[in-house]
């Protein structure tokens, strides 16, 4: 379907054109109104019209004045003139601003169809034209980034300055950014492993593309294989300033269950440059793995990640006394003091997991027992198959607390019925609250437990994670809601926990299998 703006200084005629005459059976839907000139040019800029069907005289900014200038912000809009003064120099004037056709009023609505469809063709020809030229500029942009050889970067930037628009936006210094995108849980920590769903994948990278450019992005967008992005701007435009990727990161948050992480290089001299820029980019978006997804990094204020192998028979002594005992808060405190040296010291991700595998085995020898009676409980993943799966930190962090708490578990087999009424306290309290924004810190206060102890018991007696049983709790209530025809898909989000819509709706389909209309349609 094509868009089309309307615009003319007299209220009914604008009613009219609005109301009555029949765009639906033309294809063509009507994206807003206005009165005069200039409210109609701020409505072009941030509507984006196909068409635009404007007076001739108006007050404040007369149509060919506005019309000028709508041509200067978008090339492809095709405009219509409509007038009631059938005179040579109005039609001259049009054909000045490049105008698709000229109408007199009153309308005769077979010359109005007769007319629309000659400019839905050339809607179509702009289209595919600036298709076309968006594909060029950006083959030769992922040249920029990704060819290591001087020769292929320095003619895909010659081929760009000649391009309409480009030379502004590739002169002076010049920044790149590596955005990543990260799926996360419904507690908001890391997914390590889970795949995000294709549908919301394009999603994801449609809103990326779409709210940079709301944002006021001047600059060059690329999008990779793997949920990740590279951009390059002019490094003095204020638009493109830090407040610019914030203000994506909180958007891209607020509407996704996702986080974005941004790494910014120095500033370099020349399109050529964008090759080492992004490797700089991308190296300073790495020490994520220190603060967490999710966050704007920037290569000037990043340093140097140590290689240097890390003591752990301090921390391992520690640990197994706390397991001994069976105190989960000490071994956890313990773990943390532990994280705590690795991310003051910025232990490079490969020693950093070395060094908490050789922990997690040093506590495993020393209790040898406990660890036989948890592997003949079930399966046990192996440190190193534990530690590969850390994106960030602070997983190997959770990792090792899952892990202690495991053995904790094993070494208090004896209390095994009061682990089996905690489990059962703790689902008595997802049924009472799943509608509220839960969490398992949430529960393990009510419970007077630490969180991984409570992920530990629940798991081992129910075989599913509380966060599994909370989404399940939820799924269930809304399928029953659904039967209700008259609440809204967004108000049964809001009764079962879920404030972001598009995330309800992509968690039940994960869950169900259709969407929650397609589900409504199925069973009611």
């Amino acid at each position: 379907m094509y868009s089309i703006l309307l615009v003319d200084d007299e209220k009914m005629e604008l009613d009219t054109l609005s109301r009555y005459v029949p765009w639906d059976a033309m294809d063509i839907a009507v994206a807003g109104t206005a009165k005069n000139g200039r409210e109609a040019l701020e409505l072009a800029k941030t509507l984006d019209p196909d068409i635009i069907l404007t007076d001739v005289r108006m007050p404040i900014m007369d149509g060919l004045e506005f019309a000028k200038r709508a041509k200067q912000h978008s090339k492809r809009v095709k405009i219509v003139f409509l007038s009631g003064h059938d005179e040579f120099q109005y039609i001259k004037a049009a054909i000045a601003v490049e105008a698709s056709g000229y109408l007199l009023k009153p309308i005769d609505l077979d010359e109005l169809r007769q007319l629309m469809e000659k400019v839905k063709l050339k809607c179509d020809e702009a289209r595919l034209a600036e298709q076309t030229i968006a594909m060029a500029k950006e083959k030769l942009l992922r040249a920029l980034f990704l060819e290591p050889g001087d020769d292929a970067r320095e003619e895909a930037a010659a081929k760009l300055l000649r391009m309409d628009g480009m030379p502004e936006l590739l002169r002076g210094p010049l920044k790149v950014a590596s955005l990543s995108v990260a799926w996360t849980g419904d507690d908001g920590g890391s997914a390590s492993g889970e795949q995000t769903p294709k549908q919301l994948e394009a999603s994801i990278t449609e809103a990326v593309r779409a709210r940079l450019k709301a944002l006021g992005f001047a600059g060059g967008l690329i999008d990779g294989e793997y949920g990740d992005f590279a951009a390059l701007f002019p490094a003095a435009d204020p638009r493109n300033d830090e407040a610019l990727w914030t203000g994506l990161q909180r958007e891209m948050a607020a509407s996704f269950p996702v986080r974005l992480t941004i790494g910014l290089s120095r500033p370099g001299e020349r399109p050529e440059d964008a090759y080492a820029l992004l490797k700089e980019a991308r190296a300073a978006a790495e020490h994520a793995f220190y603060v967490g997804k999710g966050a704007l990094i920037r290569a000037d204020a990043v340093r140097e990640p140590s290689t240097g192998e890390v003591g752990v028979e301090a921390y391992q002594a520690a640990l197994i006394r706390a397991i001994g005992q069976l105190k989960p808060d000490e071994a956890e405190g313990e773990i943390d003091r532990f994280m705590e040296e690795l991310k003051t010291r910025r232990v490079h991700r490969h020693p950093a997991r070395a060094a908490a595998v050789r922990l997690l085995s040093g506590v495993k020898h020393q209790l040898g027992q406990a660890v036989k009676d948890a592997e003949a409980a079930g399966p046990v993943r192996g440190e190193w198959d534990l530690m590969n799966g850390c994106e960030v930190l602070g997983d190997i962090g959770d990792c090792l607390k899952q892990a202690c708490g495991s053995l904790i578990l094993v070494l208090s087999e004896k209390d095994r019925d009061r682990h089996l009424g905690i489990a059962r306290s703790i689902e008595a309290i997802i049924a009472r609250d799943y509608p509220l924004p839960l969490t398992v810190e949430d529960i393990a206060k009510e419970v007077y437990l630490s969180p991984n102890y409570i992920r530990t018991i629940f798991k081992e007696k129910t075989g599913r994670t509380i966060l599994e049983a909370i989404t399940d709790m939820r799924m269930a209530r809304a399928s029953a809601l659904l039967a209700d025809r008259s609440l809204k898909i967004h108000e049964i989000a809001g009764r079962v926990g879920y404030e972001n819509v598009s995330y309800f709706c992509s968690l039940f389909h994960k869950t169900a299998g259709v969407t929650p209309n397609q589900y409504r349609k199925q069973f009611y």
